[in-house]
């Protein structure tokens, strides 16, 4: 690949699908990226619609995040625009049953909880084709939400980026952008680590004290419906002020590029942990990198979720599920960080090395791939 940011060359996407079935609103794309190490694992997206190249970055993603854990998975994305002239929740379930139904013969595409999709999401898809993941653990899941896989995984993304940041975990000041299950996640395990959380925001606001939030209150908070910013303690500032905050570990966990170019210079931490897929800008991550500021790619620090929604599949228990995540993500943020220190190579630059080889050495043994193990 010539840029590493370009999701769109030799290795996919291999298929795009449009699904459209008006009568129940459903309008959806489902991008499958690459197959090339089995079937396509993708994150069910119910959320503002975004465009088709938005979709190939973020199934380039889930490519190279199942590559590098070592998961015979390739990546994809499955992205429910929102209905027109329908309030957002209109006949969701609909509209899910009609995308799993249109899709029921695409054997190279399985459906994983994503942004505005979870366990119940997953149960209807499987009920109409057979093909999710993260089920209710009633369906044989795991609960993934409830055991926090991706926060699991990125506390120790976290932990071990820290050694070549020159301080611990224990009193880091920790900002969270992004308060849904992997922000609320993430934010128990660095606290029964030792490190305060000093700034949360969600769409309704921005929450900071300095000496630390009640995670098990804003947990509570978020699960009647509210924001951070409902709280009674801690400064009340605009949903994009977590940016400017003065912290040490600063993780964008909602939406794509939080951090570009126009607010990367206002960053104050010294370690930003992705964990949300393509949260900063291809732009803003090279500034970053040039200013000394350490970034754990989106694929090597969240990769948690996928894991566990692949050891799922084939039947492993929790115990299993969180001694594997904390294994593959401590070891791919030690060989990306540790080739960062040795060469000064951009870390996504690192981590897209680590996670092609297993990719490319699988579609050299295709007919005509032109592409070469060695």
């Amino acid at each position: 690949m010539t840029d590493i940011f370009d999701p769109s060359d030799e290795f996919g996407p291999a298929r795009i699908i449009q699904v459209r079935e008006p009568s129940v609103g459903l309008r959806a794309t489902v991008i499958i990226d690459n197959v090339a190490l089995g079937p396509a694992i993708g994150g069910l997206r119910i959320a503002s619609a975004g465009s088709t190249a938005d979709g190939c970055r973020l199934a380039r993603t889930m490519t190279l995040k199942s590559a590098a854990a070592d998961l015979p998975h390739g990546g994809g994305v499955a992205m429910l625009h929102p209905a027109p002239g329908s309030p957002e929740n209109a006949c969701r379930q609909h509209r899910v049953r009609a995308l799993a139904c249109a899709l029921r013969s695409e054997d190279q595409f399985i459906f994983a909880p994503d942004m505005g999709s979870g366990e119940t999401t997953m149960a209807w898809i499987r009920d109409e084709n057979g093909r999710a993941v993260g089920l209710p653990r009633e369906l044989g899941g795991i609960a993934l939400s409830r055991i926090g896989a991706a926060g699991w995984g990125l506390y120790h993304a976290t932990e071990v980026a820290l050694r070549y940041c020159g301080f611990k975990l224990e009193d880091a000041r920790v900002v969270i952008q992004g308060f849904g299950t992997v922000g609320q996640n993430t934010a128990r395990y660095l606290v029964e680590n030792g490190a305060v959380v000093v700034g949360i925001a969600d769409s309704g606001g921005t929450l900071y004290h300095p000496r630390g939030l009640d995670i098990a209150e804003l947990v509570a908070i978020k699960a009647k419906g509210g924001s951070v910013v409902d709280s009674s303690e801690g400064e009340r500032l605009a949903p994009d002020a977590a940016v400017d905050l003065d912290c040490d570990i600063w993780i964008p966990a909602a939406g794509s590029d939080v951090i570009t170019p126009d607010n990367a210079a206002r960053l104050k931490a010294r370690l930003v942990v992705e964990a949300a897929d393509a949260s900063l800008a291809p732009a803003a991550e090279r500034y970053l990198h040039e200013k000394g500021i350490i970034c754990v790619p989106d694929f090597i620090a969240n990769a948690g979720g996928l894991i566990g929604a692949a050891m799922e599949c084939r039947g492993a228990n929790k115990t299993q599920v969180l001694s594997a995540i904390k294994e593959k993500i401590r070891r791919n943020t030690e060989k990306v960080l540790q080739s960062v220190e040795t060469d000064g190579t951009l870390p996504r630059e690192a981590a897209v090395r680590l996670a092609m080889k297993p990719i490319v050495k699988a579609m050299s043994y295709r007919r005509w791939s032109g592409l070469s193990a060695d």
